[in-house]
């Protein structure tokens, strides 16, 4: 027993020497070999439009849960007048994120002015969010509960869009060159 714990102890304390050996490289492919390096992208675009959609609720699914045709016109002037206002906001925000962009790629960005950009296009994203989830709430307290619960069994849960934006970036563990099993080097290095 203590000749396995101690094997296994010795087999532990060389990982990470082994580990150590290795470099790890992060890879972000943007070309190919002798390509410039290209400019930082831009930032991410709003995350799509909230349910329900643009027009209102579809006249299908109107119909098939019996919702009256009055409540079809307030849920289409609802959203027609969320949407009027969503216009001049996600103008907003591009111009933010334009800006934004503008100074991230100066040769030396302002460090203060680029945290204030950046709290700016916060704020025209948090404007945004709340047109589109002041929508759902304004057609989810005209329909009633009974209504709403028929319009969310028809098309799904309405929440807040697509979940979480994530940016992947893949991290390669790659052995120094020349050492056993080391691969190619990644190119555009």
């Amino acid at each position: 027993m203590m000749k396995k714990l101690l094997c296994a102890l010795v087999v532990l304390s060389a990982v990470p020497a082994v580990a150590q050996d290795k470099e790890e490289d992060v890879v972000i492919l943007r070309g190919g070999p002798g390509h410039a390096p290209m400019p930082p992208l831009p930032p991410l675009p709003p995350e799509p439009p909230l349910a329900p959609p643009s027009f209102g609720i579809p006249p299908q699914v109107a119909a098939k849960i019996g919702l009256p045709q009055e409540l079809v016109r307030k849920v289409q002037d609802l959203t027609f007048s969320a949407n009027e206002a969503l216009i001049g906001l996600e103008a907003d925000l591009k111009r933010a994120q334009l800006v934004l962009e503008k100074e991230l790629r100066q040769p030396s960005p302002n460090e203060g002015g680029v945290k204030d950009l950046v709290e700016k296009v916060g704020r025209a994203e948090t404007a945004v969010r709340q047109n589109r989830v002041g929508l759902m709430v304004a057609i989810k307290k005209a329909l009633g509960p009974d209504f709403w619960a028929k319009l969310e069994a028809e098309m799904g849960p309405m929440h807040m869009g697509g979940g979480m934006r994530q940016i992947r970036i893949q991290r390669h563990i790659m052995a120094p060159p020349g050492a056993p099993g080391a691969g190619p080097e990644p190119r555009g290095r």
